[in-house]
Order: structure tokens, then sequence, then C-alpha cells
């Protein structure tokens, strides 16, 4: 049985950075669909242009990618760092390898 003793919070924030951009990715693509169908529900009660919608559609697919990586960054290295403080006291995580 190994112990992880201590995770590299570059490292991690780095994976982490890599994983939630690519979850921001799908999640900025799915709200650029939802928005650029905002337009074309009502026309006669429209309250706002039709580049709008395609506006924050195109804004949704590059500022949630950005938006989660950075989040996520964070995130990951503040988990590392408390990971590695606790892991001092209490031991590390027993991982079984083969």
């Amino acid at each position: 049985m190994k112990k992880i003793k201590k995770f590299e919070p570059l490292s991690v924030m780095r994976i982490s950075a890599i994983g939630y951009g690519a979850m921001g990715l799908l999640e900025g693509a799915i709200f650029s669909v939802m928005f650029s169908m905002i337009p074309m529900m009502d026309p006669q009660h429209q309250t706002m242009p039709r580049w709008t919608g395609m506006l924050f559609g195109g804004f949704a697919i590059v500022f949630f990618p950005i938006l989660f990586a950075i989040i996520g960054a964070i995130a990951g290295g503040l988990g590392a760092v408390i990971y590695n403080v606790s892991a001092r006291f209490v031991g590390g995580i027993a991982v079984e390898v083969e």
C-alpha cells in the first residue's frame, strides 16, 4: 500500500485548468445554442435586437472556457494546498498500486 503524501499545487492547477476549461467549452457551446435561439422564439413581442442572441452566443463560447479554467485552477491549487497541510497531520491517502 502506497500513500500520497503531497500534491504539487502548480501541477494540480494546470490539470484543473485544462479539465474545467474543457467543461466550460461544452457549457459555452450549450449556452451558445440557447442564446442563438432566443431571437427566433417570438418575433412579434421581441424586446431585444436579433443580433444580441448571436453576440451572447459567441461571447459564451469564448468567455465560459476562460472563466471555468480560472476558477478550476484556483480551486485545484487551493485543494492541493489544503490536502498537503491536512496530510501532514493525519497522513496521506492510501492507494494500492500494482
